[in-house]
């Protein structure tokens, strides 16, 4: 058994949360969809998902809408289904390294209208090939790659 002192909370399993999609969006035929990558902007500039820090209190689809709606702009979209591969990572913040999980969801856009958040500088609707050349970290590769499936299966 393991007692906490008074005053002590439990030590969490993440220090922090974030959550986002990967968004598609289907121009001409199913088989094809379309990925939308986003710039992130700042001293290392990456190609990524829309993403973003959970609030207290939200579910991961509550935080994944919010982020979405943010950082794109765009409210004209539907979660189809969580993602298995969550991301976990240990960022640096400030001296102490912090433990990260993020948690996406596959999102079809139903518009490519995208009014960009001023965290980024840039996004692409790009081919599945496109975005396998520009995604920056391996975890986002498999993120992709389990949407890219989980379409495939889904047809």
């Amino acid at each position: 058994m393991v007692r906490i002192k008074r005053g002590m909370k439990p030590k969490k399993e993440f220090d922090e949360v974030s959550c986002g999609g990967v968004p598609i969006y289907f121009e001409k035929n199913r088989a094809n969809p379309l990925f939308l990558l986003v710039l992130h902007n700042g001293p290392f500039q990456y190609w990524a998902f829309p993403k973003g820090r959970q609030v207290e209190g939200e579910t991961y689809e509550q935080t994944a809408i919010r982020e979405i709606q943010e950082e794109t702009g765009q409210k004209n979209f539907t979660l189809l289904k969580r993602l298995i591969s969550d991301s976990i990572y240990f960022p640096k913040r400030g001296s102490k390294t912090i433990v990260k999980k993020v948690v996406f969801f596959l999102v079809q856009f139903h518009s490519k209208d995208i009014n960009l958040s001023k965290e980024h500088v840039n996004y692409r609707w790009v081919t599945y090939e496109e975005a396998k050349s520009l995604l920056t970290f391996d975890d986002y590769h498999r993120v992709l790659q389990e949407s890219r499936e989980a379409l495939i299966s889904d047809s």
